[in-house]
């Protein structure tokens, strides 16, 4: 009902929202998600030609009510924050940033990550860096070498890698993720309608599979996009537009990668994903508000 008739509200709260829902109810994740504002006609995601190409809508910073700078806790890490995002602060900072995702845990607990901290920190340094590149150049094109692209792109690297492809079959979930997972995670709620949060955070994904030193964090990357399309709809049209955009365009060359066939139910569950993206002829398909709505929605 409210993703029908509030979408806003969704579209507006949706962070406070998404860090109270449990990874693992990706469905119920995927209608916060979905959520757009009734004044914009979504473009049809089969029929672009590159993720941004004539996306005009890509370009203004979205609405958001949710408090997420709370989530920073202390007032010295926001400081701290702002300085490296300002580029006032050396590289250095970045292994104190990743041992503070950190969560308290006893003697006889496994160590596990802070989730709404994360979720926090990622969104902090997506929106900061969106709202600088808009004053420098009045543009939020995604840079690789700014500052907060320098950040997610270290914890990527440098948190804890998380189980095999072939987990996803069957949506298992460990009770303890580890870090990467939980990281892209996070990247991945804001893979939404088209605005300027959306375009940043699929470059940034998109980079971080290109830039990947091997495969096993683009194991995990896939697994974390394909966890939104094995569920019923709606999808994120977001994350629909950006595992398109891996799917097709070869200078990622994703159908070479070894964990692709790493096993016949990944193999079967990899294509069955994706054939829809893929073979859905661009003729049959409507740029209209009606037809965007019955893909992303219904």
């Amino acid at each position: 009902m409210l993703l029908h008739d509030f979408p806003e509200f969704l579209s507006e709260y949706y962070f406070t929202l998404c860090d109270a829902v449990p990874p693992g109810c990706i469905q119920l994740r995927n209608i916060i998600l979905s959520a757009f504002p009734s004044t914009i006609i979504l473009p049809d995601p089969y029929l672009l030609n590159g993720v941004y190409d004539s996306v005009p809508e890509m370009g203004p910073i979205p609405p958001i009510l949710s408090d997420f700078t709370a989530g920073l806790k202390s007032g010295d890490l926001r400081s701290y924050l702002d300085q490296y995002l300002l580029g006032r602060a050396p590289s250095s900072y970045l292994p104190s940033l990743k041992g503070r995702l950190r969560a308290p845990t006893s003697d006889d607990s496994p160590e596990s990550y802070d989730v709404s901290f994360l979720n926090a920190l990622v969104m902090y340094i997506g929106v900061s860096s969106v709202t600088q590149a808009k004053a420098k150049s009045g543009s939020s094109l995604f840079n690789p070498s700014d500052p907060g692209v320098v950040a997610l792109r270290y914890l990527a690297k440098n948190l804890d890698a998380e189980g095999a492809l072939n987990e996803l079959y069957g949506m298992t979930f460990s009770d303890n993720p580890l870090g990467q997972y939980l990281l892209l995670n996070s990247m991945v709620l804001h893979l939404r309608y088209p605005n300027a949060h959306t375009h940043w955070f699929s470059s940034l994904f998109l980079y971080l599979f290109l830039d990947a030193s091997d495969d096993s964090l683009r194991e995990i990357m896939t697994r974390v996009l394909m966890e939104r399309f094995v569920v019923h709809r709606p999808h994120p049209w977001g994350a629909l537009v950006t595992f398109i955009e891996l799917l097709r365009n070869p200078k990622y060359d994703f159908w070479s990668k070894d964990f692709v066939r790493a096993a016949p139910e990944v193999t079967l569950l990899l294509d069955g994903v994706s054939h829809p993206f893929l073979s859905m002829p661009n003729s049959n398909l409507s740029c209209g508000t009606q037809v965007a709505r019955t893909i992303f929605v219904s």
